[in-house]
């Protein structure tokens, strides 16, 4: 494993940090960590990032089973009912949250769910930059200046909401669809797809090895680390004119021209939720219709 890049974990201290508040919509590491955590009290919860009404109905049972307010919304309240005080040693699905938060700042980890010295490192490495005693036990200042590191926020609906991180990439897929030829139902599958896989953020986390714009796994030989995280490079992979994956993309799908836009994103992914790719439609034809002048990239 390469050394920790501890000059990402050192954000500007956090006297009073609080808990964020997460809800169906939200999405990214702390999200992922909540689902972690819910598994770990026994409420086997996909740990994908997204807050969808499976995540939600976990929750509230949670919050029934622990005398909260059973709203299936993840307030303070809930998230200090969740968190676990875990060091060096320890195992599981709540090492794996803690893993996750210190990825999102920069920490490096492979979220395997074992507490070994890296995890150790990169703990009180955050916690010396946050001015908390750097003991290496994660206890609840650990993990409430650990949440809210990523991003949360339900993504926007409209092309204007969007950050300017998020239209880079989707101009970067516009492009390299545009080079490849391929025609624009394609670029609107491949940006409703990244916007269900990463809100369209390059994100370096995800379940298992899922990393990239679209979530693509090296295990599944869609390419190394490296790979998967260039947006340009994972593009091409997903509409299958990668020359460093022999795994099929969009191209590759007889008659993918016919198909929804959900079904075609689907026959590429292989999701675990073959649907959810519906709901990106629309935002994905808002921003082709702002950004059809992108440059083809070859």
């Amino acid at each position: 494993m390469p050394l920790l890049a501890l000059g990402l974990l050192g954000a500007a201290p956090a006297a009073h940090a609080a808990y964020p508040t997460l809800s169906v919509g939200s999405s990214g590491p702390d999200v992922t960590a909540v689902q972690h955590l819910l598994t770990h009290h026994g409420r086997s919860t996909a740990a994908d990032g997204q807050y969808g009404s499976g995540t939600a109905a976990a929750v509230t049972d949670f919050q029934s089973a622990n005398g909260l307010a059973a709203d299936g919304v993840a307030g303070p309240a809930t998230l200090g009912a969740l968190v676990v005080t875990v060091r060096q040693g320890d195992s599981g699905p709540a090492v794996q949250a803690l893993q996750v938060l210190l990825n999102a700042r920069g920490a490096g980890l492979t979220a395997d769910g074992a507490f070994g010295p890296a995890t150790d490192a990169a703990l009180r490495s955050f916690q010396s930059a946050q001015g908390l005693a750097s003991d290496g036990i994660a206890g609840p200042q650990s993990w409430s200046a650990l949440f809210g590191s990523g991003s949360t926020q339900p993504p926007g609906d409209t092309y204007a909401s969007l950050s300017e991180e998020q239209k880079a990439n989707a101009r970067t897929i516009i492009g390299v669809g545009k080079g490849a030829g391929v025609p624009e139902q394609g670029w609107v599958v491949a940006l409703a797809t990244a916007m269900q896989e990463s809100t369209l953020v390059n994100v370096t986390y995800g379940d298992r090895d899922s990393l990239g714009l679209f979530q693509q796994r090296p295990s599944q030989g869609w390419g190394t680390e490296a790979q998967v995280q260039d947006p340009v490079l994972a593009s091409k992979a997903f509409y299958g004119v990668a020359s460093h994956t022999p795994n099929a993309g969009l191209l590759d799908i007889a008659g993918w021209e016919s198909l929804s836009v959900t079904e075609a994103a689907q026959a590429v992914q292989r999701s675990a939720y073959p649907d959810a790719y519906a709901k990106w439609e629309p935002l994905a034809r808002d921003i082709v219709a702002n950004e059809s002048g992108t440059a083809p990239i070859g």
